[in-house]
């Protein structure tokens, strides 16, 4: 068994033996602080001569403990400190302290005594300090365990929180991941088929060509982008196909180049990952009124990516950070976290994206991590005690 497991499942099994492990750590604690008490009070006795009569005590002292405790996380903390009700939560507090004074008096007054009496031989505790035992043992004692119990609940309930909402966003990407697949949307696909009908009405060798382009990005969308990674060279043919179906809808007014260098074999990357980028560029050069052009530079060397996406932008372009792109850098911080670096910026006219990527293997909580946001079950395990 993991230690989060242990810490967090919510088996009942698991969730007894935990309880245990802190109810007998903290009963050591106590015996031995109360041990202490006893020595430095009136009685120097040795361990020996106060075995059963330690035993017993600080058992039922502990069993105070507990059930304070125990009221205070499940009654008082959910109820009253969380929903900051602070009246209630100071006045369910002062009833807890008045129930710790008066079950500690029970048992020093009532209980105790018959346990020195079942041990003649034993030095009694007698009654001249009752109260300021009772208060020691009891009040001053049970905050601790209180707030220590406390501390662990809330800091599990932060740890808690913070995964549930990591998981609400990346079942957001989820979606986003499914927008991003529809992408091309339905008036680049009827202009796309616009373009192909009539190339082949005028007998163009591009049609073919072209329908072939269309009908490969669609199946690499329908079919190969669930995976957690796709192989590198394939991505990158996406994107070169779907800018040459973009760039026929220009009829030639589209100046685009393209450089792809460095070794693409048995290198991966998350799907749909450069594709809004891209995207984005069209965009902006739809608005131009000049020559719309388009510079495109990926390299891969050492296992790192490198991205260089220029294009030209209209003169009053002044806000670039369309949703897509926004969605986009969430994936990022998501899939490479501290493994990428992107910056994009307009100078003189031109929307210049820089982009890096780490490409090296990625670990056991990455894939995990992967799995969910490319739309993969996310099962939870684990719930608040």
């Amino acid at each position: 068994m993991s230690w989060h497991e242990f810490v967090f499942s919510e088996k009942r099994a698991t969730r007894i033996m935990r309880h245990a492990i802190f109810w007998l750590a903290w009963w050591m604690y106590f015996a031995s602080t109360y041990y202490y008490y006893l020595q430095v009070g009136h009685y120097k006795l040795a361990f020996g001569h106060l075995g059963s009569i330690l035993f017993l005590q600080t058992f039922f002292l502990v069993l105070i403990h507990l059930t304070a405790c125990y009221y205070f996380i499940y009654i008082l903390l959910p109820r009253y400190l969380l929903t900051k009700k602070y009246f209630l939560l100071a006045a369910g507090s002062i009833v807890l302290a008045i129930f710790l004074l008066a079950t500690g008096y029970f048992f020093h007054h009532t209980i105790f005594p018959l346990i020195d009496q079942a041990y003649p031989t034993k030095i009694s505790s007698g009654d001249n300090n009752i109260w300021w035992t009772n208060i020691n043992s009891v009040l001053l004692n049970a905050p601790k365990v209180i707030a220590a119990a406390t501390v662990i609940k809330l800091v599990k309930r932060w740890y808690l929180k913070q995964k549930e909402k990591e998981r609400l966003e990346k079942e957001k990407l989820i979606t986003d991941l499914q927008l991003m697949k529809a992408q091309i949307r339905p008036g680049f696909l009827f202009s796309s088929l616009d373009q192909i009908h009539e190339a082949a009405q005028k007998n163009s060798l591009v049609a073919p060509e072209l329908l072939l382009k269309l009908a490969d990005l669609l199946s690499y969308l329908l079919y190969e982008c669930d995976e957690q990674r796709v192989p590198l060279e394939k991505e990158l043919t996406m994107m070169k196909e779907y800018m040459a179906l973009e760039k026929a809808r220009y009829r030639g007014k589209l100046d685009l180049e393209i450089v792809i260098k460095g070794e693409l074999n048995n290198k991966k990357i998350a799907p749909l990952l450069l594709l809004p980028f891209i995207e984005n560029s069209f965009k902006h050069c739809s608005k131009q009124l000049e020559q719309p052009w388009i510079n495109l530079e990926v390299s891969i060397e050492n296992e790192i990516l490198s991205m260089k996406l220029l294009n030209g932008v209209a003169l009053t372009a002044t806000d670039v950070s369309i949703q897509e792109i926004k969605n986009i850098e969430k994936r990022l911080q998501l899939l490479y976290p501290g493994k990428h670096e992107l910056k994009k910026y307009i100078e003189h006219e031109i929307y210049v994206v820089l982009l890096k990527i780490d490409l090296s293997e990625i670990t056991k909580n990455e894939t995990a991590r992967t799995n969910i946001i490319n739309g993969h079950e996310l099962k939870k395990e684990y719930a608040l005690d």
